[in-house]
């Protein structure tokens, strides 16, 4: 037994780590700069947690975890290295928990979440008692983690850590890949990328250390067909590659298809989550288990019985007949395939946008417009920060922005506050819309608002 001590303990992925840890008998403690509902919890089930960071929390400790965002000068951080302590960043610590077993990890721009609980509720389905580290809370998963007890270990992998090239896998899955976590101005700082060049770079590192990689036919990620060249591989994709769909039908609020695996037709696939995005997603999740050796029968079992994982197109509850969803879309595409989901519904869609990170939103603004313009009213909040601080436009300037571009094309748009936009929400809904929150700051606690849950979440 050893005592691991996780700072930024407080985030999802930290947070699920800890937990690992502690189901397999370890001593975890942690520290974050805010407590919230997250630390709580952790709190009640035996991990302490500190508020802040000090290096006064290294006493009988065994191994420091540091998240990304923590910087090399922190003083806790550096006290742990001048006495010689082990420092582990996240990413060394999920390798860890990955050589337990047969590996399966996920990354890419969008969709690494989705595909990954998709993945576990296969698994789950084929009773290998897997063990899972996810991005989000996923109810089957009864949070964001699973301690399996079987062979297979699954694992969201964040990219915007330039470490996830160093993991080893059995079997990598690259859901897409374009410039995000990017920085603006060439200047290093946590989790952004110097240029899409390095981000590549990492890529390739990631795929080359794989016994098998899964990527996309999609010919607006061509670049990793080159990124994965001559490693043993395989492709998935709506029209095309080895797992493809075969008379896909999008519903309003699902789709059903047939699955081609290398040429054969295995049977049928129904999805209780819209949109192509998630039909992507879905084979995604197939082909890794498939080239895992799972049978066809468990895909099928674990898609049919996915619903979703927390903030991916997840129903809040109604509000004056108008159907409440939260949603994480924080980037241009992300939030382009969100709004063309929202449009197979035939609801009205009213989409309360918050841009996340000055960084992202000051090269991505216009394309946020883009792709709003796709609903029938966009309100956009100020950008949340992330504890970045501004470079050349303020949180409002940038929702301003793209209001304006909206209003010109004739569009209904409306930069608000967030009493305002609470108070305006409250007392304009209707039935036949749907009201979607998006992004990946703390807009998911204004839906959970507007439907009468008095907790933040």
């Amino acid at each position: 037994m050893k005592h691991y001590h996780l700072m930024g303990i407080g985030g999802i992925g930290m947070s699920g780590l800890a937990r690992l840890l502690r189901k397999d008998g370890h001593l975890v403690s942690g520290c974050d700069r805010h407590l919230s509902e997250v630390t709580r919890a952790l709190e009640r089930e035996g991990i302490r947690v500190y508020q802040g960071h000090s290096p006064d929390h290294l006493k009988g400790v065994d191994v420091l975890v540091a998240s990304t965002a923590i910087a090399e000068s922190e003083p806790e951080l550096a006290a742990a290295r001048s006495l010689g302590l082990p420092v582990w960043r996240r990413i060394q610590l999920v390798a860890e928990l990955l050589k337990g077993g047969h590996s399966l990890g996920v990354t890419g721009s969008h969709g690494k979440t989705s595909t990954t609980a998709m993945l576990s509720s296969i698994f789950l389905a084929a009773h290998t008692d897997p063990t899972v580290l996810l991005g989000a809370e996923y109810k089957p998963l009864g949070g964001s983690v699973r301690a399996g007890r079987g062979a297979y270990r699954i694992a969201e992998v964040d990219e915007s850590d330039p470490l996830f090239g160093l993991l080893e896998l059995d079997v990598a899955v690259i859901t897409n890949l374009e410039a995000d976590h990017v920085a603006p101005d060439g200047r290093p700082r946590p989790n952004y990328y110097p240029s899409f060049a390095a981000l590549q770079e990492t890529m390739r590192a990631f795929a080359r250390r794989a016994r098998h990689v899964v990527y996309p036919s999609d010919p607006r990620w061509r670049i990793l067909e080159e990124l994965t060249q001559g490693c043993p591989r395989s492709r998935f994709g709506l029209l095309e590659g080895d797992c493809h769909t075969e008379g896909l039908e999008l519903e309003p609020f699902g789709s059903r298809f047939s699955l081609v695996w290398r040429g054969e037709t295995l049977g049928p696939i129904t999805l209780q989550v819209p949109g192509e995005h998630n039909v992507a997603n879905a084979l995604a999740a197939a082909t890794a288990a498939l080239v895992a050796g799972l049978p066809f029968t468990a895909v099928q079992q674990g898609l049919a019985g996915y619903t979703g994982a927390a903030r991916r197109f997840e129903r809040v509850g109604e509000l004056n007949g108008a159907l409440v969803v939260d949603d994480y879309a924080h980037n241009a595409t992300k939030l382009l395939a969100l709004l063309k989901a929202a449009r197979r519904t035939g609801l009205r869609v009213r989409a309360v946008f918050q841009p996340h990170r000055y960084g992202r939103s000051e090269q991505e603004w216009p394309l946020y417009a883009q792709a709003l313009a796709l609903a029938d009213e966009a309100i956009v909040l100020d950008v949340y920060s992330a504890e970045e601080h501004p470079l050349h436009l303020s949180a409002a300037q940038i929702a301003q922005r793209i209001v304006e571009q909206l209003k010109a094309k004739g569009h209904t748009a409306s930069h608000l506050g967030w009493e305002e936009a609470l108070a305006y929400l409250r007392q304009s809904a209707a039935p036949g819309e749907l009201i979607l929150t998006i992004g990946a700051g703390n807009i998911s606690r204004l839906g959970r608002l507007l439907v009468g849950q008095k907790e933040a979440v």
